[in-house]
């Protein structure tokens, strides 16, 4: 009877090795494919760094470039007397692309300055430029165009005012549409009007006798 207790306890023990045994090799196949997927994930997120840090020695060679004609820029073309001091820039650099053919128009410059209302000034007298010369502005021969960096939404905004400067258009009405998304007016007696929405702007057509048609 002691030999057969003796037995059990020794298949007992068997069954109980059998399953430490078997609990080991789940966990052991659990972490090899837990250290794979952390493997696969360090080695994308590697790559990942790879290109940005690319991107980012690309924007640093173009900083300096940007700058230095940046510098040439505003006194030649916008008129030195309109800068009386030195324009402050935080960051310059091309826009992120491929390179364009000689055929294509060039990247896109963006420009951060420290100061908004030299962006204005800016923006100003580019506008003036361009309407005495009846052209855009030229630089070495070539024409440059300002325009302010808007968000998504700004832009959503400004587009919303096309209804109604079509209406003006065909209605000989001068208009322009300021910053950041304000309509004005000039009416034809020399005054101004200002609508901060479209729906305000086209109140006021609705409201005012139609002149002569364009044909």
């Amino acid at each position: 009877m002691a030999a057969a207790a003796q037995q059990h306890l020794s298949g007992g023990d068997s069954l109980i090795l059998q399953e430490i045994r078997n609990g080991n090799q789940a966990l052991s196949s659990k972490l090899d494919s837990k250290t794979a997927e952390i493997n696969q994930s360090i080695s994308g997120l590697k790559s990942m760094l790879d290109k940005l840090s690319s991107r980012v020695t690309e924007a640093e060679d173009c900083i300096g470039t940007a700058e230095d004609q940046l510098v040439d820029l505003d006194s030649p073309t916008l008129g030195q007397e309109h800068f009386t001091e030195p324009l402050i820039i935080e960051r310059a650099h091309r826009a992120f692309g491929p390179r364009p053919s000689a055929d294509q128009r060039p990247r896109p410059v963006l420009i951060r300055l420290l100061k908004c209302q030299d962006r204005d000034k800016i923006l100003r007298i580019a506008a003036q430029r361009s309407r005495e010369n009846k052209g855009p502005i030229k630089y070495d021969g070539k024409p440059v165009l300002f325009f302010p960096d808007l968000s998504a939404s700004l832009v959503k905004r400004r587009k919303e005012y096309d209804r109604v400067k079509t209406e003006l258009r065909s209605r000989d009405i001068l208009f322009a549409l300021l910053h950041p998304a304000t309509l004005r007016i000039t009416l034809p007696d020399g005054g101004r009007r200002f609508f901060q929405t479209p729906k305000e702007a086209a109140t006021f057509l609705r409201e005012t006798p139609a002149g002569p048609q364009r044909k």
